[in-house]
């Protein structure tokens, strides 16, 4: 089956002709392409045309990309025969039956654990295992485990089958704790312990292709926030635990690598449970005040033991809750990545006061698809606002602007949800001369520096303007 909805790009050819050459020579392949390069085309083509008669199965990460490639593979490149979908929503049974009679299988790696563990013998008749985002399946802290459930087992049982791992990044770390000591190692090499012969084919290899042609450029604009009502909590809060801080690492100056993994050692060192438990509050209030609304942060550090009289003047409205407004009624399609409930829904109240049509995509919305049609689809002044589920595999190039509400620590996760617009304008905002504006300087430079082909930084707006 040929589809004629798929542009022949030169780059594509180059990728689908290693992988094959990889696969025919008994080896695996894991593809670095950045968000937004087809990852979904090649796994389209991979089926259709390299491997006409295998049995593949293919794993993807979350919900909303299962609903997005079943999408995209049934109804925008033209369709795909024995095509097999199973959903958690499946009794065993069901599952059981779609494994057997298609050949091409989408699937979620719990659901599919779960059955395999019932009917151990499906597991034998694949001869393709393809895995999308293949970096997600390694915990970014790891303590007795470096990958993240159920992929251990999985992996076990498919000795047999050849592995297309693919990825938007192959360029970043995580953090691994054992045997008393903390250090970084490459995501990449842990993979490939996981998966050996392997074949890496890396964005580079693709430079002689005509890649350059197709990639689109995220413009970062760092907006600062005044707000000296929140800026003086967030003061407070800091003050607090570099106060905590000081005092550890002038007891255990000896004991400690450096600032970077300061809190990672922290577990390995004698100090009493009652500082670090109030010290990881302390951290995790600070992220509060950084991304909620009042309502809910004032609570949390109340219930945390502050007296109203220990705090600042309690705000009636945060400086970004007013910002997001003013900044998104430049723009009639606007996408805001939040990382919590609370801001989520306060952001709609305010938006739906002004007219704004507003889709909500988080971890409790039934049918994902839906709130992203409708906002891809709306004529009218439309927000679409998501919690962390939006951080990976989301196609939202229909939007004007894309605003990160609040930062992760992690550059990957940042650049990962920066790229869900594919292209265009993303602003990120920060609370301005706090220890917030500290933590996003550091994590975009990070960002420009690990992909700099697609990344146009113009630096902080001026507040005033």
């Amino acid at each position: 089956m040929e589809s004629n909805r798929i542009e022949n790009r030169e780059y594509q050819n180059y990728i689908i002709d290693r992988i094959l050459t990889s696969v025919n020579n008994n080896r695996n392949v894991i593809l670095e392409l950045d968000c937004g390069m087809g990852k979904r085309v090649i796994i389209y083509r991979l089926i259709v045309e390299a491997f006409l008669k295998e049995k593949i199965l293919i794993f993807l990460q979350n919900q909303s990309s299962l609903q997005e490639t079943e999408d995209y593979l049934n109804n925008r490149y033209g369709g795909i025969e024995d095509l097999g979908v199973v959903h958690s929503k499946h009794s065993s049974i069901q599952r059981k039956y779609i494994l057997e009679n298609s050949r091409i299988i989408l699937t979620l790696p719990l659901s599919f654990m779960n059955t395999i563990k019932k009917y151990p013998n499906i597991a034998s008749s694949f001869n393709i295992i393809i895995i999308n985002e293949i970096d997600t399946i390694i915990r970014r802290i790891s303590y007795n485990t470096v990958l993240r459930n159920p992929w251990n087992h999985i992996i076990s049982r498919f000795s047999h089958c050849r592995f297309i791992g693919m990825s938007g990044t192959l360029r970043d770390y995580h953090t691994i704790s054992s045997d008393k000591k903390v250090f970084k190692r490459k995501e990449l090499s842990t993979l490939l312990d996981f998966f050996p012969n392997t074949d890496i084919i890396y964005l580079e290899d693709l430079n002689k292709t005509d890649i350059n042609n197709y990639i689109t450029h995220t413009e970062i604009y760092l907006h600062p926030v005044n707000d000296d009502s929140i800026k003086e909590v967030i003061d407070f809060l800091s003050l607090e635990i570099k106060k905590i801080e000081d005092n550890i690492k002038k007891d255990h100056s000896s004991e400690l690598q450096n600032d970077e993994m300061f809190l990672n050692d922290l577990q390995f060192l004698d100090i009493e449970p009652e500082i670090i438990k109030k010290l990881n509050h302390l951290l995790i209030l600070r992220k509060y005040v950084y991304s909620m609304p009042v309502s809910s942060f004032w609570k949390h550090l109340l219930r945390f033991g502050f007296s109203p009289e220990q705090l600042p003047p309690y705000p009636q409205k945060t400086g970004k809750e007013n910002y997001t407004i003013k900044v998104a009624q430049r723009f009639k399609k606007v996408v805001i990545l939040c990382s919590y409930l609370s801001s989520i829904y306060s952001l709609k109240k305010q938006f739906l006061s002004i007219g704004y049509n507003v889709y909500v995509l988080e971890g409790k919305t039934t049918i994902k698809a839906e709130p992203l049609i409708n906002f891809k689809n709306a004529k009218e002044k439309s927000v679409l606002l998501i919690s962390s589920v939006g951080e990976r595999d989301l196609d939202i190039p229909q939007t004007d602007v894309l605003i990160v509400y609040d930062l992760v620590n992690s550059p990957k996760t940042v650049y990962q949800k920066m790229k869900r617009s594919r292209g265009g304008k993303v602003f990120i905002l920060f609370y301005n001369n706090t220890s917030e504006q500290n933590k996003v300087r550091r994590v975009i430079s990070e960002i420009v520096v690990k992909y700099p082909w697609s990344i146009i930084y113009y630096g902080e707006k001026n507040v005033n303007s």
